[in-house]
């Protein structure tokens, strides 16, 4: 074998790498699922109702959660077998991105 088929050989394996990452990035950002089933989201992420504000690990078995349901926020602590609501309160409004520093 000379040089020119070892030199072949790699242009086909960068070119089936390259579009083995490209058919990967189309699937992960839904541009093939949206072609083959004409379907788009059918919420949008901000039209949701319930979000998750916050969340700390306090150990490997509980977890402590900000919940936010349309105007409330609830605190809970979340383990293996049990939920608990810590606290239920008003919501506090969201600065906008504007107003971050």
């Amino acid at each position: 074998m000379d040089m020119t088929q070892y030199f072949l050989a790699l242009v086909v394996l960068a070119g089936l790498l390259g579009a083995f990452g490209l058919l990967a990035m189309a699937i992960q950002r839904g541009w093939i699922f949206n072609q083959l089933t004409g379907l788009t989201r059918m919420v949008a992420v901000d039209d949701r109702r319930l979000k998750v504000r916050e969340s700390l690990i306090i150990d490997p078995r509980r977890r402590l959660v900000i919940l936010q349901a349309d105007d409330e926020e609830h605190i809970v602590l979340l383990g293996v077998e049990s939920e608990t609501v810590i606290k239920s309160q008003p919501a506090k409004p969201v600065p906008s991105r504007a107003e971050m520093p």
